[in-house]
Protein backbone atom coordinates (compact mmCIF):
# COMPACT_ATOMS: atom_id res chain seq x y z
CA UNK A 1 0.00 0.00 0.00
CA UNK A 2 2.84 2.34 0.87
CA UNK A 3 4.66 1.50 -2.36
CA UNK A 4 1.50 2.18 -4.39
CA UNK A 5 1.08 5.60 -2.71
CA UNK A 6 4.69 6.46 -3.38
CA UNK A 7 4.37 5.42 -7.01
CA UNK A 8 1.20 7.51 -7.40
CA UNK A 9 2.89 10.58 -5.90
CA UNK A 10 5.83 10.12 -8.27
CA UNK A 11 3.50 9.99 -11.27
CA UNK A 12 1.71 13.14 -10.07
CA UNK A 13 5.05 14.91 -9.57
CA UNK A 14 6.19 13.96 -13.08
CA UNK A 15 2.89 15.16 -14.55
CA UNK A 16 3.10 18.48 -12.70
CA UNK A 17 6.72 18.92 -13.78
CA UNK A 18 5.81 18.13 -17.37
CA UNK A 19 2.90 20.62 -17.28
CA UNK A 20 5.03 23.46 -15.95
CA UNK A 21 7.82 22.59 -18.38
CA UNK A 22 5.40 22.61 -21.34
CA UNK A 23 3.85 25.88 -20.11
CA UNK A 24 7.30 27.48 -19.80
CA UNK A 25 8.19 26.31 -23.31
CA UNK A 26 5.00 27.85 -24.75
CA UNK A 27 5.75 31.15 -23.02
CA UNK A 28 9.34 31.06 -24.33
CA UNK A 29 8.15 30.44 -27.89
CA UNK A 30 5.60 33.27 -27.59
CA UNK A 31 8.22 35.68 -26.24
CA UNK A 32 10.59 34.70 -29.05
CA UNK A 33 7.89 35.48 -31.65
CA UNK A 34 7.22 38.84 -30.01
CA UNK A 35 10.94 39.67 -30.03
CA UNK A 36 11.25 38.79 -33.75
CA UNK A 37 8.22 40.97 -34.57
CA UNK A 38 9.67 43.89 -32.56
CA UNK A 39 13.05 43.53 -34.28
CA UNK A 40 11.35 43.59 -37.71
CA UNK A 41 9.32 46.67 -36.75
CA UNK A 42 12.49 48.38 -35.44
CA UNK A 43 14.31 47.70 -38.73
CA UNK A 44 11.40 49.10 -40.72
CA UNK A 45 11.21 52.16 -38.45
CA UNK A 46 14.99 52.72 -38.73
CA UNK A 47 14.80 52.53 -42.54
CA UNK A 48 11.94 55.05 -42.56
CA UNK A 49 13.90 57.37 -40.28
CA UNK A 50 16.99 57.17 -42.52
CA UNK A 51 14.88 57.87 -45.63
CA UNK A 52 13.21 60.87 -43.97
CA UNK A 53 16.63 62.18 -42.90
CA UNK A 54 17.78 61.92 -46.53
CA UNK A 55 14.69 63.79 -47.70
CA UNK A 56 15.28 66.46 -45.07
CA UNK A 57 18.92 66.89 -46.22
CA UNK A 58 17.77 67.26 -49.85
CA UNK A 59 15.21 69.91 -48.87
CA UNK A 60 17.89 71.72 -46.81
CA UNK A 61 20.30 71.72 -49.77
CA UNK A 62 17.57 73.11 -52.07
CA UNK A 63 16.83 75.86 -49.53
CA UNK A 64 20.54 76.75 -49.18
CA UNK A 65 20.87 76.95 -52.99
CA UNK A 66 17.87 79.28 -53.23
CA UNK A 67 19.29 81.47 -50.43
CA UNK A 68 22.63 81.63 -52.27
CA UNK A 69 20.80 82.73 -55.45
CA UNK A 70 18.97 85.35 -53.41
CA UNK A 71 22.31 86.67 -52.02
CA UNK A 72 23.83 86.89 -55.52
CA UNK A 73 20.76 88.66 -56.85
CA UNK A 74 20.94 91.20 -54.01
CA UNK A 75 24.62 91.87 -54.82
CA UNK A 76 23.71 92.41 -58.49
CA UNK A 77 20.96 94.81 -57.48
CA UNK A 78 23.32 96.84 -55.29
CA UNK A 79 25.85 97.03 -58.16
CA UNK A 80 23.15 98.14 -60.61
CA UNK A 81 21.97 100.83 -58.16
CA UNK A 82 25.55 102.08 -57.75
CA UNK A 83 26.07 102.26 -61.52
CA UNK A 84 22.75 104.03 -61.95
CA UNK A 85 23.88 106.62 -59.40
CA UNK A 86 27.17 107.15 -61.24
CA UNK A 87 25.36 107.56 -64.57
CA UNK A 88 22.98 110.07 -63.00
CA UNK A 89 25.94 112.13 -61.63
CA UNK A 90 27.63 112.09 -65.05
CA UNK A 91 24.38 113.14 -66.71
CA UNK A 92 24.05 116.09 -64.32
CA UNK A 93 27.63 117.14 -65.12
CA UNK A 94 27.09 116.93 -68.89
CA UNK A 95 23.82 118.84 -68.58
CA UNK A 96 25.71 121.61 -66.75
CA UNK A 97 28.40 121.73 -69.47
CA UNK A 98 25.67 121.87 -72.11
CA UNK A 99 24.08 124.88 -70.43
CA UNK A 100 27.47 126.66 -70.25
CA UNK A 101 28.12 125.98 -73.96
CA UNK A 102 24.68 127.29 -74.87
CA UNK A 103 25.31 130.47 -72.86
CA UNK A 104 28.71 131.01 -74.59
CA UNK A 105 27.14 130.48 -78.00
CA UNK A 106 24.49 133.05 -77.16
CA UNK A 107 27.18 135.57 -76.15
CA UNK A 108 29.12 135.01 -79.42
CA UNK A 109 25.95 135.42 -81.47
CA UNK A 110 25.28 138.72 -79.67
CA UNK A 111 28.88 139.89 -80.23
CA UNK A 112 28.71 139.10 -83.95
CA UNK A 113 25.44 141.01 -84.30
CA UNK A 114 26.95 143.96 -82.43
CA UNK A 115 30.08 143.89 -84.63
CA UNK A 116 28.05 143.81 -87.82
CA UNK A 117 25.99 146.69 -86.47
CA UNK A 118 29.08 148.76 -85.75
CA UNK A 119 30.58 148.28 -89.23
CA UNK A 120 27.67 148.27 -91.66
CA UNK A 121 29.03 148.07 -95.24
CA UNK A 122 32.61 148.78 -94.14
CA UNK A 123 35.30 146.32 -95.28
CA UNK A 124 37.88 146.61 -92.54
CA UNK A 125 40.83 144.23 -92.72
CA UNK A 126 40.33 142.86 -89.22
CA UNK A 127 36.58 142.56 -89.32
CA UNK A 128 36.47 139.53 -91.64
CA UNK A 129 39.06 137.72 -89.51
CA UNK A 130 37.20 138.43 -86.27
CA UNK A 131 33.91 137.43 -87.84
CA UNK A 132 35.55 134.29 -89.22
CA UNK A 133 36.96 133.41 -85.80
CA UNK A 134 33.59 134.02 -84.18
CA UNK A 135 31.87 131.83 -86.77
CA UNK A 136 34.45 129.12 -86.19
CA UNK A 137 33.85 129.33 -82.43
CA UNK A 138 30.13 129.23 -83.06
CA UNK A 139 30.50 126.03 -85.14
CA UNK A 140 32.71 124.54 -82.46
CA UNK A 141 30.19 125.31 -79.75
CA UNK A 142 27.37 123.93 -81.89
CA UNK A 143 29.39 120.75 -82.34
CA UNK A 144 30.08 120.55 -78.61
CA UNK A 145 26.39 121.12 -77.92
CA UNK A 146 25.47 118.30 -80.30
CA UNK A 147 28.11 116.01 -78.76
CA UNK A 148 26.84 116.82 -75.28
CA UNK A 149 23.29 116.05 -76.42
CA UNK A 150 24.43 112.69 -77.76
CA UNK A 151 26.25 111.91 -74.50
CA UNK A 152 23.17 112.93 -72.53
CA UNK A 153 20.99 110.70 -74.71
CA UNK A 154 23.35 107.76 -74.25
CA UNK A 155 23.41 108.27 -70.49
CA UNK A 156 19.62 108.43 -70.39
CA UNK A 157 19.49 105.14 -72.34
CA UNK A 158 22.03 103.57 -69.96
CA UNK A 159 20.01 104.70 -66.95
CA UNK A 160 16.84 103.27 -68.48
CA UNK A 161 18.63 99.95 -69.07
CA UNK A 162 19.90 99.91 -65.49
CA UNK A 163 16.43 100.62 -64.15
CA UNK A 164 15.09 97.72 -66.23
CA UNK A 165 17.90 95.49 -64.96
CA UNK A 166 17.12 96.56 -61.39
CA UNK A 167 13.49 95.55 -61.89
CA UNK A 168 14.61 92.18 -63.27
CA UNK A 169 16.89 91.59 -60.28
CA UNK A 170 14.09 92.51 -57.84
CA UNK A 171 11.81 90.02 -59.61
CA UNK A 172 14.55 87.39 -59.39
CA UNK A 173 14.88 88.02 -55.64
CA UNK A 174 11.11 87.69 -55.18
CA UNK A 175 11.11 84.43 -57.12
CA UNK A 176 13.96 83.10 -54.96
CA UNK A 177 12.03 84.04 -51.80
CA UNK A 178 8.89 82.29 -53.11
CA UNK A 179 10.93 79.22 -54.03
CA UNK A 180 12.40 79.03 -50.51
CA UNK A 181 9.08 79.67 -48.75
CA UNK A 182 6.79 77.69 -51.05
CA UNK A 183 8.74 74.54 -52.01
CA UNK A 184 7.52 72.45 -49.05
CA UNK A 185 5.50 69.88 -51.03
CA UNK A 186 6.65 66.30 -50.65
CA UNK A 187 4.91 63.03 -51.46
CA UNK A 188 5.65 59.34 -51.97
CA UNK A 189 5.38 57.14 -55.06
CA UNK A 190 2.99 54.32 -54.15
CA UNK A 191 3.06 52.34 -57.42
CA UNK A 192 5.37 52.12 -60.46
CA UNK A 193 5.03 50.80 -64.01
CA UNK A 194 8.55 50.86 -65.46
CA UNK A 195 7.38 49.29 -68.74
CA UNK A 196 5.07 52.22 -69.56
CA UNK A 197 7.12 54.79 -67.57
CA UNK A 198 4.43 56.11 -65.27
CA UNK A 199 3.92 56.20 -61.50
CA UNK A 200 1.11 56.72 -59.01
CA UNK A 201 1.71 59.40 -56.37
CA UNK A 202 0.08 59.38 -52.95
CA UNK A 203 -0.99 63.05 -53.20
CA UNK A 204 -3.38 65.03 -55.39
CA UNK A 205 -5.32 68.27 -55.72
CA UNK A 206 -5.90 68.50 -51.96
CA UNK A 207 -2.11 68.59 -51.50
CA UNK A 208 -1.78 71.54 -53.89
CA UNK A 209 -0.91 69.71 -57.12
CA UNK A 210 -2.19 71.02 -60.46
CA UNK A 211 -2.15 69.66 -63.97
CA UNK A 212 0.84 71.92 -64.74
CA UNK A 213 2.88 70.81 -61.72
CA UNK A 214 6.36 69.51 -62.56
CA UNK A 215 7.89 67.12 -60.06
CA UNK A 216 11.38 65.89 -59.21
CA UNK A 217 11.99 62.26 -58.18
CA UNK A 218 14.59 61.63 -55.50
CA UNK A 219 15.87 58.73 -53.45
CA UNK A 220 18.17 59.09 -50.46
CA UNK A 221 18.74 62.74 -51.42
CA UNK A 222 19.75 61.90 -55.05
CA UNK A 223 17.86 63.30 -58.04
CA UNK A 224 16.56 60.42 -60.23
CA UNK A 225 14.41 62.17 -62.86
CA UNK A 226 11.36 64.35 -63.54
CA UNK A 227 7.61 63.72 -63.73
CA UNK A 228 4.73 65.35 -65.61
CA UNK A 229 1.17 65.08 -64.23
CA UNK A 230 -1.12 63.14 -66.59
CA UNK A 231 -4.13 62.49 -64.34
CA UNK A 232 -5.12 64.28 -61.15
CA UNK A 233 -7.46 63.10 -58.39
CA UNK A 234 -8.23 64.69 -55.00
CA UNK A 235 -5.81 62.44 -53.09
CA UNK A 236 -3.76 60.73 -55.82
CA UNK A 237 -2.10 61.57 -59.13
CA UNK A 238 -0.73 59.66 -62.11
CA UNK A 239 2.44 61.09 -63.62
CA UNK A 240 4.56 60.17 -66.65
CA UNK A 241 8.35 60.07 -66.47
CA UNK A 242 9.67 62.98 -68.53
CA UNK A 243 11.47 61.47 -71.57
CA UNK A 244 15.25 61.53 -71.21
CA UNK A 245 15.18 62.75 -67.59
CA UNK A 246 15.65 59.39 -65.83
CA UNK A 247 19.23 58.60 -64.81
CA UNK A 248 20.88 55.67 -66.62
CA UNK A 249 20.39 52.32 -64.91
CA UNK A 250 17.76 53.67 -62.49
CA UNK A 251 14.45 51.84 -62.03
CA UNK A 252 11.82 53.72 -60.07
CA UNK A 253 10.23 51.96 -57.13
CA UNK A 254 7.49 52.47 -54.57
CA UNK A 255 8.74 54.60 -51.71
CA UNK A 256 10.70 57.04 -53.89
CA UNK A 257 10.00 60.65 -52.97
CA UNK A 258 8.70 63.48 -55.18
CA UNK A 259 8.98 67.23 -54.65
CA UNK A 260 7.98 70.25 -56.74
CA UNK A 261 10.54 71.33 -59.33
CA UNK A 262 9.27 74.92 -59.08
CA UNK A 263 6.59 76.84 -57.21
CA UNK A 264 3.59 78.31 -59.02
CA UNK A 265 3.51 82.09 -58.92
CA UNK A 266 -0.12 82.09 -57.76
Amino acid sequence: MKETLTYSLAIVAIAVSGFFGWNAKEKYVEKTKERIILESENKTLSANIEREEGNKDAATQAKELALEEKSKAKAELELAKSQAGEFADTLDSVSGDLEVAAAEKKKIDASMEALRGRFPGIELEEVPRVVKDMEANQKRLVGEEEDASLVKKRLEEDIAKNLAESSRIVEKINQSIKRVEGNTFQATIVAVDNDWNFVVIGAGEKSGLTGDSKLLIQRDGRLLGRLLISKLEPNTAVADVEPGSLRNGVALQAGDQVILESVSSN
